[in-house]
């Protein structure tokens, strides 16, 4: 449980979806810059939930290649720290989802105008935390082709 926390609280995902949040907290008007295309048609904030679900589905491919014990990977089902690596995967995968689903939200928000300029913010946070978990699972498994020597 401890780790799980760990893997959740202190994380990159999190301090790359909080930071846009925070910068929105006291620039509120740092946005505008997005805003204004985005107002104008839906075309950027559905190219940006496309991207978070493009790195959503990078990370389930990813994901499953690393978790699927064929191969020469069947050693790892063995190694004491698999069950971290699994759930670190599947932490990894849940940023990428939550991601997701916020710039679906924050294309939504601007679309119907209901704080727009937080829609954008919403949207950047996404962005972040799921290019933040596709690239600790791209990273997990250029590290396990070097440790298996694939």
């Amino acid at each position: 449980m401890l780790d799980f926390l760990r893997l959740v609280f202190v994380s990159p995902e999190l301090v790359l979806a909080l930071l846009p949040i925070a910068i929105y907290t006291y620039i509120p008007d740092w946005a505008d810059l997005l805003l204004a295309p985005m107002s104008d048609g839906l075309g950027w904030g559905l190219s940006a939930a496309g991207l978070s679900f493009a790195m959503l589905a990078f990370s389930y491919k990813e994901s499953f290649e690393l978790l699927s014990l064929s191969g020469g990977k069947k050693v790892l089902i063995d190694w004491p720290d698999y069950p971290k690596l699994k759930m670190r995967i599947l932490v990894a995968f849940a940023w990428c989802l939550l991601g997701a689903v916020a710039c679906v939200c924050a294309t939504w928000m601007v679309a119907k105008s209901l704080q727009p300029l937080f829609g954008v913010t919403l949207m950047i946070s996404g962005l972040l935390a799921a290019a933040a978990s596709t690239a600790t699972i791209a990273l997990a498994r250029f590290s396990l082709r070097e440790l298996l020597g694939e």
